[in-house]
């Protein structure tokens, strides 16, 4: 089908790209055959609960990690740049990619990819040539992402990548209100760090929200960032937007129509 919508999807922390397709499964049922999601394994497998450096995991049925657990707040040695070229490994074979969707740890990693993707310069291991002959690197960034329970970075040296320069690619974001995993506060800080960011409510915790209307919210921002998005001759701009942010409660999520953004406005073309 010509003009499909191509999702890159970033699973979270002990999943793997088959839980993660899924957990997506309804989702795309609503989403229809315009949409192409396409789910990557994260690079680190876990061994009896720990994370094993030693090997970078390609078995989609192993539980995973982009990172361990423990790293959330400061990075081992060459943990990140391990998952930095494990990422481009597999966008070179399968890319280009619309749309970036993140889940738990895997919205952090994606949350440091978006400021990759709009500068490239920020780390050496991002522009180093590329693996496969004839790939265009670096890629142009996406054209939005979503983002659910998201968190990050915490590392300050990763926190410092967005104080001068917030990203602009159009972002939504899906917090539950009785998250316990990762603090909606957390989320909310991650939310600042985007100058075009959406916010939006559920009532559950810490889960990709699976009522339709929240597959609908999710496909019309995506089309609509989709259509009115266009990277030609980006200007590099800061405090470009602020947050808008919506309640999507649970209670009446049987209506499609319900999840639609309050002052939702189309975003301007760049």
């Amino acid at each position: 089908m010509p003009n499909r919508i191509r999702v890159l999807a970033l699973p979270g922390h002990g999943q793997s790209a088959s839980v993660l397709e899924g957990k997506l499964k309804r989702h795309r049922e609503i989403w229809g055959d315009e949409f192409e999601v396409v789910t990557m394994d994260p690079p680190y497998p876990l061994v009896s609960g720990s994370v094993s450096h030693s090997t970078i995991t390609d078995a989609a049925s192993t539980s995973s990690c982009w990172w361990d657990w423990s790293s959330h707040w400061r990075f081992k040695p060459g943990e990140f740049e391990g998952a930095v070229r494990h990422f481009r490994r597999f966008y070179e074979e399968n890319g280009p990619f619309d749309v970036c969707f993140g889940f738990s740890q895997g919205a952090a990693m994606a949350v440091l990819v978006l400021a990759l993707l709009e500068r490239p310069d920020l780390h050496p291991v991002w522009l180093e040539g590329p693996h496969r002959p004839g790939v265009d690197w670096p890629p142009r960034p996406f054209k939005c992402a979503v983002f659910a329970s998201a968190f990050g970075p915490g590392d300050p040296d990763y926190i410092a990548w967005y104080k001068k320069h917030r990203p602009i690619t159009p972002t939504l974001h899906i917090i539950g209100k009785n998250d316990v995993v990762a603090d909606p506060q957390h989320s909310l800080d991650t939310v600042a760090r985007f100058a075009n960011a959406k916010v939006v409510w559920h009532d559950g915790g810490h889960h990709i929200p699976r009522k339709p209307y929240f597959s609908q919210l999710i496909k019309d921002f995506i089309v609509s960032a989709r259509d009115a998005h266009d990277w030609i001759d980006m200007p590099t701009r800061d405090g470009w937007g602020s947050p808008t942010e919506s309640v999507a409660s649970s209670a009446g999520g049987d209506n499609p129509l319900a999840g639609t953004l309050e002052g939702d406005t189309p975003f301007s073309r760049l």
